[in-house]
């Protein structure tokens, strides 16, 4: 019995345990549409731009860890699609993409178009998957698809991309008569783990201030537990990147919260102070080390755990023992090997950072007949959350101030746009959250500039009903740009667009509308909000003359949040008095 190539592919996504694709026809996708929305099991979410649908497609995979699918049309849509898949590259989540293509007679290289809508996307698509092809005869389906599946989730995960032509979709083939790809001969990077931990172990008992940074790695390593287990036996303190901060819970005795130039307040006077740094799963990014990777004491030992080669050497940053290795094989071992606390003074070191961390609270006092502060906001609403929801945060201060206030609970999740920073991905990446956890309140909190670049997405939540609320925190426009231009040229600030009637959008988008804007009635508007079924578009204002937290460095200088640096007149040693005046500027008022 055969079957159109654009049959076997949908069958074959279904049958790896792929239930839902989010797409936009075209004609140059037409047998694939087809077959994907009469597969059985299979949905097809219908996006209103590519660029959404993979989006969509990265944040269902960043919420599992399992294989995110867009299907787009030839020539624009598929390049539309690339401004979305980047977010995966950079983040590495594992999303495949397939494309329809003009037919083969037509394709030809070296061109700038060909056929009607023609482009050859897979040239593009290659600086940013780990694997792209044209799928060029219908005989390599199979294997293409083999392949694909492969690099996607092998590794360190990343987006991947198959190009169908419009003749090759129709074409019939013999399932039982197609070739997959050879088997993977690709050890597990695990090797010497034992090893490796036993070393650790060894640099842990001789260090005074250890310091372990966790990154998204551990997650997908599926290493979760199994992490908050060693760290529990290794009692010393632990700091995130952005894609780690849900790896523990913040009233866990152990976390210090978000480090980085967007980070919390304090976690870079820990950093400057370790001896020892052990990086298990981050890249260690120039948003988390500083724009002179000068977050770390220069005496301190770095070790990095990454399973991808390119994040040990990488410009700028300094790792003393680079280890190439499964971050899940080497907790795991580690976990075993530390069967008693690496060394009684660690808990000296322990309460320090504890001091640290309770001197300075994110969220401080606000008169309840102020306007309503960001930070005070994000506060609340999470004040009323729980184990069933799923935050998803776009860019600006919507980014700063939920990195710095966000605690999570021990099974909460963010998703969010890391590396990348992709203004407008968070209500696009909401609908993929919300399809893959359906059991779930998905909580989008998003600027009122950001919102516009995917807001025709509401429309998609409207359609489907989707459980999403969607918080608009409306400061007056780009609040995070206009103080980077204060800090970095002086002014004078650019011309912004005008704030939305945020009203009439969710008119339009047939939602239903919310306005928060008094501090004194936040916890009730917020319990309302969260209470009522099905979407909502709610509009909170916010204070525009808000200041953003500038992160402290160990030297008595502090973070600006666009990564620059701005040191005290005074010198490094008044950290005392730096501290009061950041706090007296910028929290007497949250």
């Amino acid at each position: 019995m055969t079957v159109s190539v654009a049959d076997y592919t949908a069958a074959y996504l279904h049958a790896l345990g792929v239930h839902t694709c989010y797409s936009l026809s075209g004609t140059g996708s037409i047998h694939l549409d087809q077959a994907f929305s009469q597969q059985p099991g299979l949905v097809t979410i219908c996006a209103r731009h590519e660029t959404a649908a993979a989006l969509m497609a990265t944040g269902a995979a960043k919420l599992t860890g399992e294989l995110g699918v867009a299907l787009v049309t030839s020539g624009p849509g598929a390049v539309n699609a690339l401004a979305g898949l980047v977010d995966a590259y950079a983040d590495g989540v594992p999303v495949l993409v397939v494309s329809g293509q003009v037919e083969t007679r037509h394709m030809e290289e070296g061109v700038r178009s060909f056929g009607v809508q023609g482009f050859g996307v897979v040239h593009s698509a290659r600086s940013m998957t780990k694997y792209s092809a044209v799928v060029e005869r219908p005989g390599d389906i199979r294997r293409h698809l083999d392949e694909a599946v492969r690099h996607a989730l092998e590794g360190r995960p990343g987006p991947v991309w198959l190009d169908i032509p419009l003749d090759v979709q129709a074409a019939r083939v013999d399932p039982d008569t197609l070739e997959g790809a050879e088997q993977s001969t690709a050890e597990p990077r695990g090797a010497g783990a034992r090893q490796t931990a036993r070393q650790l172990m060894t640099m842990l008992r001789s260090a005074e201030r250890p310091l372990i940074v966790a990154g998204q790695g551990v997650r997908q390593a599926d290493a979760v537990q199994a992490f908050q287990a060693m760290v529990a036996k290794l009692r010393i303190p632990v700091v995130t990147s952005r894609l780690g901060t849900d790896l523990l819970p913040y009233d866990s005795e152990f976390c210090f919260g978000q480090g980085g130039i967007r980070g919390r307040l304090y976690p870079g006077l820990i950093m400057g102070r370790s001896d020892l740094v052990i990086s298990l799963g981050s890249s260690l990014s120039t948003a988390f080390v500083g724009e002179d990777a000068d977050a770390f004491d220069p005496d301190a030992t770095v070790v990095a755990v990454d399973i991808d080669p390119s994040q040990l050497t990488k410009k700028g940053v300094r790792v003393d023992f680079p280890v190439c290795m499964d971050v899940g094989r080497l907790v795991e071992a580690l976990q075993e090997e530390a069967a008693e606390p690496a060394a009684p003074a660690h808990e000296a070191w322990l309460a320090e950072c504890a001091a640290l961390k309770a001197a300075h609270p994110t969220v401080g006092e606000q008169r309840p007949d102020g306007p309503i502060n960001s930070y005070r906001f994000v506060d609340r609403l999470e004040a009323q959350t729980g184990p069933g929801h799923v935050f998803v945060v776009d860019t600006g201060s919507a980014y700063y101030v939920t990195g710095q206030t966000l605690e999570f609970t021990a099974s909460q999740r963010e998703i969010t746009s890391a590396a990348f920073l992709n203004m407008g991905a968070a209500v696009p990446m909401a609908v993929g959250a919300a399809f893959a956890r359906p059991d779930a309140q998905v909580l989008v909190i998003v600027g009122d500039g950001a919102i516009e670049l995917n807001i025709q997405e509401l429309a998609t939540i409207s359609q489907y009903g989707l459980g999403i609320k969607v918080f608009v925190l409306n400061n007056g426009g780009y609040a995070s740009i206009r103080e980077s231009q204060a800090a970095l040229v002086g002014g004078p600030e650019l011309e912004e667009p005008e704030t939305l009637d945020f009203s009439a959008v969710a008119t339009a988008f047939r939602l239903p509308y919310r306005t928060l804007r008094h501090t004194g009635s936040l916890d009730a508007d917020i319990a309302t909000v969260l209470a009522e079924a099905g979407p909502a578009l709610v509009e909170v204002v916010c204070d525009p003359a808000q200041q953003l937290l500038r992160p402290l460095r160990a030297d008595g200088g502090r973070r600006a949040h666009d990564g620059a640096s701005m040191v005290r007149a005074d010198g490094p040693d008044d950290l005392p008095a730096l501290t009061d005046l950041v706090r007296e500027r910028e929290l007497n008022h949250a």
